[in-house]
């Protein structure tokens, strides 16, 4: 097995490999002007709004950085500058920077496609410099896809001269050290479960009836979403959304008592789980208590009115942390849980909108109750792993493998993705992986094909991070948002697929038996003409076949088979079947 990986490359030649924060004196920062178009009906590729010659005097002007300024829009939109190269020192390559898009984004130069990038908040960039070299003025236009919440383009954008690529993606928070995690997370699968709508009475004890299916399933960490009381002033449907809490010293009534909280989660700890707890931080239920008692706890406008977070979330208030009482209130109420029901940790709902240096006297306010406790912040930019955090979302990957399995993305794209996050992140940070997760539709809807949605989970669920299973993925579970977030509309377990629960569960279970935290990981193949993924885990190697036909390839060294077929061929070639994986020892 250890000359597996050279014996690989010289086997499967036919395939390709894929293959600072503040800007310097020498950068050119490319603010204004900008143009947008919002293109809700998606006409725009059709349209040609790329190309050079393109009429975009009706465009409106906006600015970046920043967002689009319609918070109700969700979608596609275009942006358009104009761009040229001044001053490049002899010597040094010229880069296209962007520091952050929200969420992915198309480029084209002067009408030609240039390149693309998924996920938020991810640094990226193009080597332009030969196609500037000319010193004329050049169209820069790009399509940006937001998933949620105003999109745009927050971060700067601008032209750095470099001459090492490692330089100039790399940021301040990836030079250092992660601090240190709990050990008990570190290699922890990870299940989420909205208490709700995981069984018919939607209660607590409805769970605890489940517990010995989900620890089968290979489960080491259960998260719940909010278990508060819901407000009822300007609720979103007939229930309302868990994410607008009423009291955040109770639990909502139709889920139980305290001591059925309480009993939940002895009996998780029984089954050596542990249980962490979706708290919402940045805003409350209109009805919550400290509205009265506390009006000035909250932000508002310029009329002394308290505003949501932004128009969509009209069903909350928004908080101000710039209110000393408001954090004292906070840190006292989270170390209350802890000692109060023995939760292993939290997951905070929009860590990002929440100031960090709160979340860094919130870790050390927890430890002194529970030294173990862990943070799972619902957000993605690096520096929340050095104020608190243990864990961030991989929504780069989530992207990444939902585009590649729907045919709108290339492998080789979704390797330069993971390897950025080097440049990115803390060392030893800790990224969870997932297909799905309440926020999205669900991965079975977006991946219509069974075998092909196992393949996206696995690559997630088998590379270097925590995967995670939001509850009824296990059986197939399609829809939109589903269950919804404002209705009581349980899960159908008796009408799931339990096949696709046995493959996670094995999946699981390998990952457990030959892999941990440290083990080291890297991509080796990346095709983007055959749609073929491989990496090395640990003593694994696993293949992945996103396209629509059979894989065939030589290979000596493969001892074992561990999960999936790999049938030899008549001429001694292994199959890998379209939309299959494999793993192999």
């Amino acid at each position: 097995m250890k000359n597996f990986c050279l014996i690989l490359f010289l086997a499967v030649g036919m395939l390709l490999m894929s293959g600072c924060d503040t800007l310097t004196p020498e950068s050119q920062l490319l603010d204004a002007p900008w143009v947008l178009k919002y293109d809700s009906n998606r006409v725009g590729l059709r349209a040609g709004w790329f190309d050079n010659d393109y009429d975009r005097s009706g465009w409106e002007a906006t600015e970046v950085p920043g967002v689009w300024a319609d918070d109700d829009y969700d979608g596609f939109a275009w942006y358009s500058t104009q761009i040229q190269a001044k001053n490049t020192p002899a010597g040094y390559n010229l880069a296209l920077v962007f520091d952050s898009i929200d969420d992915n984004a198309v480029v084209w130069l002067d009408g030609r496609l240039f390149g693309k990038q998924m996920g938020y908040n991810i640094k990226f960039f193009f080597d332009i410099g030969d196609k500037l070299a000319d010193g004329k003025v050049h169209h820069l236009i790009l399509r940006i896809e937001d998933t949620g919440g105003p999109g745009g383009i927050p971060g700067a954008v601008y032209l750095e001269p470099y001459i090492d690529e490692v330089d100039l993606l790399r940021n301040e928070a990836s030079k250092v050290k992660a601090p240190a995690s709990p050990e008990w997370v570190k290699d922890a699968a990870i299940y989420e479960v909205f208490v709700r709508q995981h069984s018919q009475e939607g209660t607590f004890q409805g769970l605890i009836k489940d517990l010995d299916r989900i620890k089968a399933l290979g489960i080491d960490l259960v998260w719940l979403m909010p278990v508060h009381p819901i407000g009822l002033e300007n609720r979103k449907g007939s229930i309302g959304s868990p994410y607008s809490v009423q009291d955040y010293y109770a639990v909502n009534p139709d889920m139980g008592s305290l001591e059925d909280f309480k009993q939940l989660v002895d009996e998780i700890h029984a089954r050596d789980m542990h249980i962490i707890l979706d708290f919402v931080m940045n805003h409350t239920a209109w009805d919550n208590e400290m509205m009265d008692q506390h009006p000035h706890w909250y932000s508002q406008d310029e009329n002394g009115a308290t505003i949501p977070p932004d128009t969509d979330w009209h069903d909350v208030a928004d908080l101000n942390y710039d209110n000393p009482e408001l954090r004292s209130y906070m840190l006292d109420m989270l170390q209350w849980w802890i000692t109060e029901t023995d939760i292993d940790g939290y997951r905070f709902d929009v860590a990002e909108l929440v100031p960090n240096d709160f979340w860094a006297s919130a870790k050390v306010a927890c430890q002194q109750v529970k030294p173990d406790v862990f943070f799972l912040a619902e957000g993605a930019k690096p520096d929340l792993h050095l104020k608190g955090h243990d864990m961030t979302y991989s929504w780069n990957m989530w992207e990444g493998v939902i585009q590649l399995s729907q045919g709108n993305a290339d492998p080789s794209e979704i390797k330069r993705s993971y390897e950025l996050e080097e440049f990115q992140y803390p060392q030893g940070s800790l990224r969870m992986r997932f297909s799905e997760n309440h926020d999205k539709t669900r991965s079975a809807t977006l991946i219509a094909d069974r075998e092909l949605n196992l393949t996206a989970w696995a690559f997630i669920a088998l590379m270097d991070g925590n995967p995670m299973i939001y509850a009824g993925q296990e059986i197939g579970t399609r829809g939109e948002y589903v269950p919804g977030l404002f209705e009581k509309v349980p899960l159908k377990w008796d009408e799931g697929d339990i096949g696709i629960s046995q493959v996670m569960s094995d999946v699981l279970k390998i990952r457990k038996e030959h892999l941990t935290s440290s083990s080291p990981f890297k991509f080796i193949i990346a095709n983007n003409d055959r749609k073929i993924m491989a990496y090395k885990h640990g003593p694994l190697l696993v293949f992945f076949n996103f396209s629509d036909v059979d894989f065939q390839f030589k290979a000596d060294g493969i001892e074992t088979v561990l999960l999936g077929d790999l049938p030899l061929d008549e001429a001694g070639n292994f199959v890998l079947s379209s939309q299959h994986f494999a793993i192999v020892k």
